[in-house]
């Protein structure tokens, strides 16, 4: 007894749709699934109705959509499908016979990647992984070049987007190597295929580099993500700016004093040394940027920035202390004891440039030195350009609602208030006159409560309390710091 005939990719029993690459290679599919798979296959399907196949088509199992493979005469380009006519038969009239097929073979090899991307991608349709040759990233990234160029041919890109990004992870540091060494090609892949890991780990290289990259590369990337990346390179740039003068105004908690404390002379010269190490640093960084050695850097102020995070000895050495003591000689105890105090500074100081310490690619600076740029730079989903911010949720559509109640209900008080008013004053006008009574017998008008003041009382501790003298020199690290309103008085 013979073997029942296999249903299965490509060829199934059911298909309704023919689909002819080659003359070796065919495709017996589902126009349903083409249809939620592929732009291009629906617009087609929908365009047209299918033929009503005669008894005889139905049980040969013929197919009521044909499409053709139609390859261009240059080598390397994407063909284009077309639909032929079906009769009730389940065949093609002669009248508009198809054109001679091509092999996809030549020589007992295959000749163009492209049927197999079809392969691939038809199988995607039906949830099957394509094989792709994994021993090497170049045969990876031209096996998927080829399926993207297939699937946005018929605008099934989102399809594949997943399959791809999985098969390019999967490379894992020979991936992160490659666009390590060219971010600008990766960048663009990556939101070809929408992958936000690829495009992430790109971008954050350009980023780091921009002020460095040189314009030949900047004009090979497309106007919108030129614009993004210098974009983010500008809030980078803005950061470490914000970073330094934070820095620079920085003094140590215990250094604080407060008006009711009424600190003196004393007071203030047991803190002598910190004075003196926050002089020798601020010298120091004053240095640092007039040299650009900082942000303007040409490493954008790695190295800068590394050595505020390592502290110690990174940066202001015990050989610099010599050198300063030669002009300000002290005690072998005092130039310990000042040496000290800019160790407390300096830990101070690594808070304020931990967030640009922060490497946010999957190569770090330790395994690789090549890497001489700041990788700090977040990409948030919202700065993906495919990304499509979501309408507003439940919560904002009902507080949206309720504020426009309250504006109603405001609204009709207050006309509720003007008609009143109104009625009164005509009722006022239409009523008899009242006798009129004596001074004397008048009720007295109650007093209209005046507003408390504050007076001065003139102390001369009040120099204490004018901490801003206009010249922005002296910066708050807490929001909390700033004087309270005077509205808080008044409550």
């Amino acid at each position: 007894m013979a073997s029942a005939a296999k249903s299965d990719f490509p060829q199934f029993l059911d298909g309704d749709v023919l689909l002819v690459v080659s003359t070796t290679q065919t495709y017996k599919l589902h126009s349903q699934v083409l249809s939620t798979h592929s732009v291009f296959f629906a617009q087609e399907i929908a365009a047209k109705p299918p033929p009503r196949l005669n008894a005889q088509a139905r049980r040969d199992r013929a197919a009521a959509y044909r499409f053709e493979y139609v390859t261009p005469f240059e080598t390397g380009e994407i063909g284009k499908w077309v639909r032929k006519d079906v009769n009730e038969h389940g065949r093609i009239p002669r009248a508009s016979a198809s054109a001679a097929l091509l092999p996809d073979f030549d020589n007992g090899k295959v000749a163009n990647n492209t049927y197999k991307a079809w392969d691939w991608l038809f199988g995607i349709f039906y949830n099957r992984e394509p094989s792709f040759v994994n021993d090497a990233l170049a045969k990876v990234i031209a096996d998927i070049s080829v399926l993207i160029e297939c699937a946005e041919s018929v605008g099934s890109i989102d399809h594949v987007r997943d399959v791809v990004d999985l098969a390019l992870l999967r490379q894992d540091i020979m991936l992160w190597s490659s666009i390590l060494g060219n971010p600008v090609a990766w960048l663009e892949l990556g939101r070809r295929v929408r992958s936000p890991t690829i495009f992430s780990e790109a971008a954050i290289h350009l980023i780091g580099q921009w002020g460095t990259l040189p314009e030949d590369d900047k004009l090979n990337i497309p106007d919108d993500l030129r614009d993004f990346l210098e974009h983010k390179a500008n809030e980078l740039d803005l950061a470490k700016e914000a970073i330094e003068l934070r820095i620079l105004g920085h003094y140590p908690q215990f250094m604080l004093r407060t008006a009711a404390d009424k600190p003196g002379r004393p007071s203030y010269s047991s803190d002598i040394y910190m004075w003196m190490a926050v002089c020798f640093f601020r010298q120091w960084f004053a240095q640092s940027i007039s040299d650009d050695r900082t942000r303007r850097a040409p490493d954008g102020g790695l190295n800068f920035y590394t050595a505020l995070y390592e502290g110690g000895q990174a940066y202001l050495t015990h050989l610099d202390f010599q050198e300063f003591h030669r002009y300000f000689p002290m005690s072998i105890k005092a130039c310990h004891v000042l040496e000290a105090n800019m160790g407390v500074l300096k830990e101070d100081v690594k808070n304020f440039v931990s967030d640009l310490m922060v490497e946010c690619t999957h190569l770090k600076r330790d395994d690789y030195p090549a890497i001489t740029w700041l990788t700090c730079a977040k990409i948030d989903k919202d700065d993906l350009p495919w990304h499509i911010p979501t309408p507003k949720g439940k919560d904002d559509q009902l507080q949206t609602l309720y504020n426009q109640l309250d504006d109603e209900n405001n609204t009709l008080a207050e006309q509720a208030r003007q008609k009143q008013k109104k009625a009164g004053a005509v009722a006022a006008a239409t009523s008899p006159p009242v006798a009129r009574t004596t001074p004397a017998a008048r009720t007295p008008a109650r007093p209209r409560k005046r507003a408390r003041i504050i007076e001065d009382d003139g102390d001369d501790d009040d120099d204490f309390d004018d901490v801003d003298d206009g010249s922005g020199m002296f910066i708050p690290e807490r929001r909390d710091d700033v004087m309270a309103d005077d509205d808080d008085e008044e409550e």
